[in-house]
């Protein structure tokens, strides 16, 4: 993926493999807030089909992976197109062009009081991109959404893939949450 990794790191969140027995929370721990550009990328997200509830179905994934082990926490999935994610990859990353998820952890880690949710950061999604992309692949755009949406959400909780053990771990973890909602590994080798 070519995403932000300005990932925050929240040590307990990671995987420790010994924990395969627990039960996943009753209720999801981590809301999003849904928003879209006011550009014409909401005429492009609408060519996948329930694309909000896809969105909310991998953020609930991510929710409910009892390895996280999250505290009531929230994060914005905001839906925009290439040119605003171009605007914003050149003015964050120094990279001139597209990208196809970009994650924003909240600068000063997850903020929030005794009473309220934990806010994690942003995740900001390419419309052209992730539907060039998907049609590239062969795969349905809405399960590449998903995939990025989980992508995006794990970067906020301190996953990254910068060194091979850290790609291993994070792509793994993806891997299994994507399985529970009927997707192919991203990562294993494409079918014909």
């Amino acid at each position: 993926m070519d995403d932000g990794d300005s990932s925050l790191e929240l040590g307990p969140s990671r995987i420790d493999g010994d924990d395969d027995e627990a039960e996943p929370p009753a209720e999801p721990r981590l809301e999003v807030d849904i928003s879209e550009d006011e550009d014409d990328a909401g005429r492009l997200w609408d060519a996948i089909p329930d694309c909000l509830a896809a969105i909310q179905a991998a953020a609930d994934a991510v929710s409910c992976a009892a390895e996280l082990d999250l505290e009531p926490c929230s994060a914005t999935i905001a839906l925009a197109s290439d040119a605003r994610v171009q605007e914003l990859n050149r003015a964050f990353r120094g990279k001139d062009k597209p990208t196809n998820v970009l994650s924003f952890p909240s600068p000063e880690g997850p903020q929030g009081d005794e009473d309220a949710r934990l806010f994690l950061g942003d995740v900001v999604l390419a419309a052209e991109t992730v539907l060039q992309e998907a049609a590239a692949m062969g795969i349905a755009p809405r399960h590449h959404l998903q995939h990025l949406v989980v992508h995006g959400l794990l970067h906020l909780l301190g996953f990254d893939h910068e060194t091979d053990d850290d790609a291993t771990e994070m792509e793994t973890l993806e891997t299994r949450l994507l399985g529970g909602l009927g997707i192919a590994d991203p990562y294993g080798e494409p079918t014909e």
